[in-house]
């Protein structure tokens, strides 16, 4: 297979944003600072991501009709913002976060503004991926061996149609070998690569 990349042009960023969605947006990054202040045990691979750009380029990717079905996940879903703003627009959504901590913020919020959105912790990787091994040893933040949250779920990978990811500088290439691994022929990948913005590719 391949990945087909898409340009996500920057007039994005002039696209307006659902009340809803700012409300959102707003109360995360309150909750976001109030948990980094809060004395307990830094989370060093934590950082929040431009959560308004990604609801941007959701929005584009659903006014240019570049999905082919509804379904959305996070991979390593922090707060579980983006996962919200997806189900706000619409799609089934679902966050899948190894920190236990970062899980329960992601619930709370979710109930708080009633928003159907579904969390999961564990690894994101699936099991039993050709040359899992050789990849992961160009990544420190993402666990290989936990068991499989897919089966918790109830889901597979290539049930989902647009899957989002905020890797760590240099893990690109394993995120994107992890989709070209068992995604869906037609999913996207849309990660977020800070100062770069939005990197969208498609599996052909």
């Amino acid at each position: 297979m391949a990945l087909q990349s898409i340009e996500v042009p920057d007039s994005i960023k002039q696209i307006a944003m659902p009340k809803q969605a700012e409300t959102l947006i707003d109360d995360a990054i309150r909750r976001i600072e109030s948990f980094m202040l809060s004395g307990q045990a830094v989370i060093e691979n934590f950082v929040r991501c431009d959560f308004q750009l990604f609801g941007q380029a959701l929005s584009w990717i659903q006014q240019n009709h570049l999905l082919t079905g509804s379904r959305f996940i996070e991979l390593g879903s922090g707060f579980g913002v983006a996962t919200m703003l997806a189900a706000m627009s619409g799609m089934e959504s679902v966050g899948v976060e190894i920190e236990p901590r970062l899980v329960e913020q992601s619930e709370n919020l979710a109930d708080d503004l009633h928003i159907d959105a579904q969390f999961y912790c564990g690894s994101f990787v699936p099991r039993n991926v050709e040359d899992l091994a050789e990849l992961a040893t160009e990544v420190q933040n993402v666990d290989t061996q936990e068991g499989d949250v897919y089966h918790e779920i109830g889901l597979e990978m290539d049930d989902f149609d647009l899957f989002f990811a905020f890797p760590w500088p240099g893990e690109h290439t394993f995120f994107e070998a992890i989709f070209d691994a068992r995604a869906a022929n037609a999913a996207l990948l849309l990660t977020y690569r800070g100062r770069d913005g939005m990197n969208l590719v498609r599996k052909i």
